[in-house]
Formats: C-alpha cells, structure tokens, sequence
C-alpha cells in the first residue's frame, strides 16, 4: 500500500470537446462498466471495459473527484486510466438545479402513460439527470 502512495496512478477523461480531467496522484478509479462495478488501483492488469452511463470516482490521498460520465470506454495498463466518453462532466461543473428541474420533467412525462411520449427517451433522460445527481452528492 505504500508504494501505491508513493508511486500512483495517472488518469486521463477525454471527452470530443476535449480533455475534462487529467491527473497524476491517483490511488484507486471506480466505475460502472456494462457487466458491474469495479475499481482499480496501480498496478491493475490491463483492462479494457465498456462504461455504463455512471459516476467515475477518482480518488487521491485526502480527495475525491466525481465525475459523470456518460457511456465510453475505460482502459487502464501501466497504472494509467484512460476513459474515453461522448460526454462527461465534472461534479464541480454540474448545475444542480437544472439536473433536478430535467429530473423532474423526465418522471412528469414517465407518468403520463401518454402515447405522445418517447418512453425510451424519457427514461434516458431521467438516467443521465440521476447520474448528473449522484455526481453532485444531491441524491
């Protein structure tokens, strides 16, 4: 465990807009790829997982970085974390009250059984207001 402390890991999020977080220090990444949750700490076998839309925790000595993320791929292999994602968003940057508001229309419209609304889209929409939620610590 030491050594973890002294030598940690480097994580990298990358999204299409760009990087959204970089850093070097880690000590253990947990996500939630399509098969279950995981963490990985340095020295990691090399892995290659599919993400679920979730919260990426990232963890250094005395901190924790959440971040959202919705959907991509993790990588890690010689203690580096890779994510690649179509979008995702750092807790700090997250407007709660505009995730709380798309929270609520997401469960007005699921409960309206209307034939008029996407039930699929509605559900997703609700799915990534949760994660966005879950990030901030506001559920």
């Amino acid at each position: 465990m030491a050594d973890t402390l002294t030598n940690p890991m480097h994580v990298e999020v990358i999204s299409p807009d760009g990087p959204i977080y970089s850093d070097d220090g880690v000590t253990l990444v947990a996500a939630r790829a399509e098969d279950g949750e995981f963490a990985i700490m340095k020295n990691h076998l090399p892995l290659a997982a599919a993400l679920d839309m979730c919260v990426v925790r990232v963890e250094k000595p005395g901190k924790e970085q959440r971040i959202a993320v919705f959907g991509g791929f993790l990588e890690t292999k010689d203690s580096k974390v890779n994510i690649i994602a179509p979008l995702a968003e750092l807790a700090e940057t997250i407007d709660v009250a505009r995730a709380q508001a798309a929270k609520k229309r997401a469960e007005d419209r699921l409960h309206s059984h209307s034939k008029e609304i996407d039930m699929d889209r509605a559900k997703l929409a609700l799915m990534r207001a949760l994660t966005r939620l879950h990030a901030t610590k506001s559920i």
